[in-house]
């Protein structure tokens, strides 16, 4: 399977409240995410382990070479700056992916408290251009009043990891049954 830590390098992805960058909030998250899969025995392939700048058709041209079986893309998101009550997690799938959108994101929902933005169909470039079921998670706004303080923190971003991870196994043990 493959790991998909959004932006990295020159792209930093969304800045929210205090210069919150969205690269560093996901780079960790994800790295978590692929070390318990790996304990799990999950082969996981990551587009970026480290702070650099990949292109989407870089991502999905990675994920399609290696053959992955999953794909998933982690980002937080982000608003204007003056919408500070907008705050949640969302995840999307474009095709094949939306029993593994729906496991991801009821994953999250049953062990971390955080507002339910919804599971929904999306034209991102890394969904549609990957060939296997694959989903995008929005772990929180880094510009949400509720979200950045927690997306700050590593006890947060590890819980995250988890509940993602947990989402993953779910969905490749209901592909097995």
């Amino acid at each position: 399977m493959t790991i998909d830590p959004g932006h990295g390098g020159r792209d930093p992805g969304a800045i929210g409240i205090g210069g919150l960058r969205e690269k560093d909030v996901i780079l960790p998250i994800s790295r978590e995410v692929a070390s318990i899969l790996q304990r799990q025995g999950v082969q996981v392939q990551m587009t970026r382990v480290d702070d650099r700048y990949v292109t989407l058709a870089g991502r999905a041209q990675m994920a399609n070479r290696a053959r992955s079986q999953i794909f998933v893309s982690i980002h937080a998101n982000a608003i204007s700056l003056s919408r500070p009550d907008v705050n949640g997690v969302e995840t999307y799938y474009y095709s094949s992916g939306r029993q593994l959108a729906q496991a991801i994101q009821g994953s999250i929902l049953r062990s971390i408290s955080i507002r339910n933005r919804g599971v929904k169909r999306a034209r991102f470039y890394v969904l549609r251009y990957t060939a296997m079921p694959s989903a995008l998670v929005e772990v929180g706004f880094v510009t949400g009043r509720d979200d950045a303080p927690r997306l700050r923190t590593a006890a947060f971003r590890s819980q995250m990891a988890e509940a993602i991870a947990r989402g993953i196994l779910e969905y490749i043990q209901w592909r097995r049954l």
